[in-house]
């Protein structure tokens, strides 16, 4: 008798043992297969689709203060979007927010970008912990996990008042059922309560579906975090230990919801309907899920504490690859508070092939005049993104780059605000009043700006300009302005080293070497440009005959 029961138990160890060992099998094999593809991509760009919106939700809902915040218009200036997308070769969603978080709140702790350095060079240097790291990391880049930032929020979700009577439903059904074995009667009375609770078990579908991504991915985060502590990395461990304990009550709670997804076969949908059955019955979802949402009320700090552990991991992980990828980047040397910042063969890292330009800037700001496609806008966005890199990942694009610590501010793409009913030159009047404001706090700045209120006439554009500009020059604040207005290089020359940028025109064609001079620009091309484009004899004359008088 006893004989077949041993065969069984027997068989049964070896199934599961079976079923594991395939399990470990293809698990393996997924991970070798992530690892090839880990180590053919690394320093390159990741070429995907990014959905900002939930890429900016960590940086919207943290609470960590930064010294520096860019404005919506340095954003949109410097076209941040593109630079990030370049930048991101992070393997996780939450390290993508972290990255992302990084960038837009430069900061003044040199110390902590020191430190982030050599978080870099370690991956750099370190070839098997850098793709074990990134193995553990990977199962972090699901779309879902994005959502955990939106556990940072104030208030998850309003508990009802009467939820205290679904403990009361349970206690009920719970001495009915015991009841019913020596009083079978109490089975039908049972029908009334199951209704009740399967209905209200699906009612609460709705509230655990607000949370059916972040959830899970919080578990995961939490687990991912654990395995990485395991890790000899550069990073600070005791604040991730202490969130992980506390966190330890929502992981417990949250199992009860997470049963995971069945197979598609009718044996696995029967044990889920069965398990599915048995959570409404006793409202096991619905306690577990307030019980869990109670856990994380007080929570928030934890939850920021795992999202900065493992972003900041998979950030250095990114610099890294980034600096594998980057034929020439340099580290930023940081000089004490003057108005002084050098750039040796400083490049835009957004554009291919792009020319390289040096300069020093010492005691007087820049004012760089030239024409339409001469690469000034380009020039002074460049110098305001290596700015920003230099105080966020110690990454900048140049042979050299030193710099004191700046606030960067920018006027450079300005749009009508048609909805707002808002004129060019009234956004020009704003967003260079912002500036002014700015200017007047006790901080460095670095003001960009192109074309200053293009949006009105020339005579009162240019006496606007040079007043403006001279308020910003105040102080240490450096001022790097673009123009076409010969007239202010004149009457800024005092106060501002001049530069330009100029084409040549060669066998009837315009050339741009896109190289800074030195000095004013002294030639004018525009009528000249007419004359390629084939406009008649008669407007050429005209213009020339007209320009010389002035």
């Amino acid at each position: 008798m006893s004989s077949p029961i041993v065969f069984y138990f027997l068989a049964s160890l070896l199934l599961i043992w079976l079923i594991a060992f395939a399990a470990y099998i293809v698990k393996k094999r997924r991970q070798k297969k992530t690892l090839i593809q880990l180590q053919a991509d690394w320093g390159k760009p990741t070429i995907n689709e990014r959905n900002f919106d939930l890429i900016e939700n960590f940086s919207l809902l943290t609470t960590s203060t930064s010294f520096h915040q860019l404005s919506k218009q340095t954003i949109t200036d410097i076209d941040l979007h593109d630079l990030f997308t370049f930048i991101d070769r992070t393997n996780s969603k939450p390290g993508q927010q972290y990255l992302f978080n990084k960038l837009v709140k430069p900061t003044n702790d040199i110390l902590a970008l020191e430190n982030f350095n050599q978080q870099v060079n370690f991956f750099a240097e370190n070839k098997t912990a850098r793709e074990e790291t990134q193995l553990l990391l990977s199962p972090m880049n699901h779309h879902d996990a994005y959502y955990i930032s939106n556990l940072l929020k104030d208030k998850l979700l309003d508990k009802p008042g009467w939820v205290w009577l679904f403990a009361v439903d349970s206690i009920i059904v719970t001495v009915m059922l015991i009841c019913s074995l020596k009083f079978p009667v109490l089975l039908i009375w049972l029908m009334i309560p199951l209704a009740l609770n399967i209905f209200f078990h699906y009612w609460n579908k709705k509230n655990t579906e607000k949370f059916s991504k972040s959830f899970p991915q919080l578990d995961s985060l939490i687990n991912i975090s654990k395995l990485l502590l395991k890790k000899e990395l550069p990073f600070e461990k005791a604040h991730v230990q202490q969130s992980i304990f506390r966190l330890k009550g929502f992981q417990k709670k949250f199992r009860l919801l997470n049963f995971g997804e069945a197979d598609n076969n009718d044996i696995a949908q029967m044990l889920l309907l069965l398990l599915e059955l048995i959570k409404a019955f006793f409202l096991i979802e619905i306690h577990s899920f307030f019980s869990s949402l109670k856990e994380l009320r007080n929570k928030r700090d934890d939850v920021n504490s795992l999202i900065n552990y493992v972003g900041s991991i998979d950030a250095a992980l990114s610099i890294a690859a980034l600096r594998a990828g980057t034929r020439v980047y340099t580290t930023p040397v940081f000089t004490k508070q003057k108005k002084e910042l050098r750039a040796k063969s400083l490049y835009h890292p957004l554009i291919e092939n792009c020319i390289v330009n040096s300069i020093a800037i010492e005691d007087k700001s820049i004012l760089i005049t030239g024409s339409n496609m001469s690469g000034k806008s380009t020039f002074i966005r460049a110098v305001a993104i290596n700015s920003i890199l230099a105080q966020t990942i110690y990454t900048c694009f140049a042979e050299e780059f030193s710099t004191p610590v700046l606030k960067v501010f920018s006027s450079v793409r300005i749009t009508d605000s048609l909805l707002e009913g808002k004129s060019y030159y009234f956004e020009e009047v704003s967003t260079i009043g912002a500036l002014i404001e700015q200017s007047e706090k006790p901080f460095q700045n670095l003001f960009i700006l192109d074309e200053v209120f293009k949006g009105t006439n020339t005579v009162e554009r240019v006496a606007a300009a040079k007043a403006i500009l001279s308020y910003l020059n105040k102080n240490e604040n450096i001022v790097l302005v673009s123009t076409h207005d010969i007239e202010l290089a004149d009457l800024l020359q005092t106060e501002f080293d001049l530069y330009h940028l100029v084409e040549d025109i060669e066998n009837d064609e315009l050339v741009f070497d896109h190289r800074l001079k030195t000095g004013p620009l002294k030639s004018r091309n525009a009528i000249k440009i007419l004359s390629l484009a084939n406009y008649p004899a008669e407007i050429i004359a005209e213009a020339t005959a007209i320009a010389n008088k002035n």
